[in-house]
């Protein structure tokens, strides 16, 4: 069984999102202007069942600022090529992969959402001609802005940041969430459930698992991605929270190892709202995205 850890981070000066597990055997918060609970003197604390402690990053405090250049307008359902820039906030010089620390296979995760929390994309730039530069193609589903977060880990500090911008044109109509509860969902024949052991309240602590299924049967085939047999992204009704999940326990180390049928993770809601989660999972070489939505009350 295994547990998730988190990387949570948000604008806002109040923690404003649940928990859950991340990679090796610890669980991370990370909420933008606030300081972790379980840092101590800058480093990780050791907690029962953890391996790093969590911790939380104030945006104010990022050392690297974000910048994004699409080649042409957004546009539903047509490829664009974007450019990302990451810079120091201190001086403005271009940070290159160098100055990047892998985390889960990847020195640069861009998580990319728009308004409505309902189309989710996870990329991953290769390095552009200029230094600091990053390219990706991106297909938005809506005609809208993009709220782009850079999940980046910098060598001159060796700690987490969630670095923030937007792309593209708002539109004109502001887009509604929905707020329904979501618990189920099937994405190409396979059922992923979601099931928390009590209502999910701010300030209490809760377990809970999603479980994969085929056909009525619990499927255990999941493949590695990104080193890990999951990722689960979770985004705040406010538009300024994020999660970045991965499953805990033992982690595969060749791509021939499956997971499955049940991850495990504990949520700690902070403060009451609506979250929009995406479970990324591997099958069959496949990325598969099923989205769950929380109400914490």
């Amino acid at each position: 069984m295994k547990l998730l850890h988190t990387l949570l981070m948000g604008t806002a000066l109040a923690v404003a999102l649940p928990a859950f597990a991340q990679e090796h055997g610890n669980m991370q918060q990370c909420m933008a202007g606030m300081d972790c609970p379980h840092m101590q003197n800058g480093q990780p604390m050791m907690m029962p069942g953890m391996d790093h402690g969590s911790h939380q990053v104030l945006a104010a405090k990022n050392t690297v600022k974000l910048g994004l250049i699409p080649a042409a307008p957004l546009e539903a359902g047509k490829t664009v090529q974007i450019t990302a820039r990451l810079s120091t906030t201190k001086d403005g010089k271009p940070v290159t992969f160098k100055g990047l620390k892998e985390v889960h296979t990847r020195k640069l995760h861009l998580l990319i959402v728009d308004p409505s929390l309902s189309d989710y994309h996870h990329i991953h730039p290769v390095a552009g001609k200029k230094a600091g530069e990053y390219v990706f193609d991106f297909t938005p589903q809506k005609n809208d802005s993009y709220r782009v977060w850079a999940d980046i880990l910098p060598v001159a500090t060796g700690k987490q940041e969630y670095v923030q911008s937007d792309m593209g044109t708002p539109a004109k109509d502001k887009a509604a969430i929905d707020k329904s509860t979501n618990m189920v969902s099937t994405i190409d024949g396979y059922t992923f459930t979601l099931a928390l052991d009590n209502e999910p309240k701010a300030g209490e602590a809760v377990m809970g698992n999603i479980t994969v299924t085929k056909d009525g049967k619990p499927f255990s085939q999941l493949q590695p991605v990104m080193g890990a047999f999951a990722h689960v992204v979770g985004f705040g009704e406010n538009y300024h929270s994020i999660m970045h999940i991965h499953p805990m326990g033992t982690e595969p180390t060749r791509e021939t190892e499956h997971g499955g049928p049940k991850l495990e993770f504990h949520i700690e809601p902070k403060s009451a709202g609506f979250v929009k989660l995406f479970a990324q999972v591997r099958i069959d070489g496949k990325d598969i995205f099923a989205p769950f939505g929380v109400m914490v009350k």
